[in-house]
């Protein structure tokens, strides 16, 4: 048993909040990128084929951001962030590589070419999907049950329903591009896999330590590739909201980054999971209530989405009590 494991579990009441929080603040980046993109300037028609470049060459900052405020928080519990062994640092690459720099690499050219923030929010639980059917491959103890089949099917529906546009042709019925609505499908599977590798490495090193370098150093490459593509901090129009938008987000990937993690900890992932649900109601009520409007095919979507989240994670009769695992994915 590890050092994590031998600590006394919060109660189940301050995981919950926590959990909840975590989802809460995860629906918000959606928008908000947005928004702070036109703030500062950043659109297809000022930068032309250097756009993309230019989003993560500024998202990278974000993410930067959110790495050293969680180690910032690390040092002040007294987390020794530099002792750090050879071979998690290794991992902690590799994690920083996958969860920041690849998945948001797709995650934010998915977002910025989906008009709709509501539509990007729905596509990007497709995580929970990925994750179920990867687990039910690399873990003899998280196969696929009928249950999860079901949900599965109910889940993916939400996700085809959602993509509805109207039309007379199959063509025109749906929404669909390989840099949109793909990328943000490519981000799920991505970050499915980023929460298998969090679930092999979280047992040997602090949350918070593994979030904040993971973090820094999925920036600085991410950074590297939006430079390469065109990008440039100097064409950035720095105004003040600009600024306290890049801030916000910056902790919003840090607050529930770390959380998550720390709950992780206590308690098993499927527990956790159905909170998950959340994530896409609250991106969903601050996309309307900043001016977006919510279809029919869009509600219906997300409402099957939501149910698929809570039918996957609905806790299993056991026979015979079973310990919690300590560590388990975030």
């Amino acid at each position: 048993m590890t050092d994590l494991a031998k600590k006394a579990a919060p109660s189940v009441a301050v995981i919950t909040v926590a959990a909840i929080v975590t989802n809460v603040i995860w629906g918000t980046p959606f928008k908000l990128i947005k928004i702070m993109n036109e703030e500062m300037g950043i659109s297809k028609d000022a930068l032309g084929q250097d756009y993309l470049g230019q989003v993560l060459a500024t998202i990278s900052i974000r993410f930067l951001l959110a790495g050293v405020m969680t180690l910032i928080f690390a040092m002040v519990i007294g987390q020794k962030i530099f002792q750090v062994k050879k071979k998690q640092w290794s991992e902690i690459t590799i994690m920083g590589l996958v969860s920041t720099t690849a998945a948001y690499f797709f995650f934010n050219i998915g977002n910025v070419n989906i008009s709709s923030t509501i539509n990007s929010t729905i596509l990007a639980q497709s995580t929970i999907f990925f994750a179920v059917i990867l687990a039910h491959f690399a873990y003899k103890n998280d196969k696929l049950t009928s249950m999860k089949a079901v949900a599965l099917l109910i889940g993916f529906a939400g996700l085809i329903i959602s993509q509805l546009t109207g039309g007379t042709t199959i063509q025109d019925m749906f929404s669909f591009t390989l840099t949109g609505e793909g990328f943000m499908l490519i981000y799920g599977l991505l970050a499915a896999l980023a929460t298998m590798l969090a679930k092999k490495i979280g047992s040997s090193l602090n949350s918070f330590v593994l979030t904040g370098w993971n973090l820094v150093i999925g920036a600085i490459v991410l950074y590297l590739i939006g430079f390469g593509m065109g990008g440039r901090l100097s064409v950035i129009n720095w105004t003040p909201m600009g600024v306290i938008l890049l801030i916000i987000l910056a902790a919003a990937s840090a607050i529930p980054f770390s959380l998550w993690y720390w709950c992780a900890q206590y308690a098993n992932l499927g527990e956790l999971s159905v909170y998950k649900f959340i994530m896409p109601i609250s991106g969903s009520v601050l996309a309307v209530i900043l001016g977006e409007s919510f279809t029919i095919p869009l509600a219906v979507g997300l409402v099957l989405v939501c149910l698929s989240i809570v039918l996957m994670n609905k806790p299993m009769k056991k026979k015979v009590a079973e310990p919690i695992e300590s560590v388990e994915k975030a």
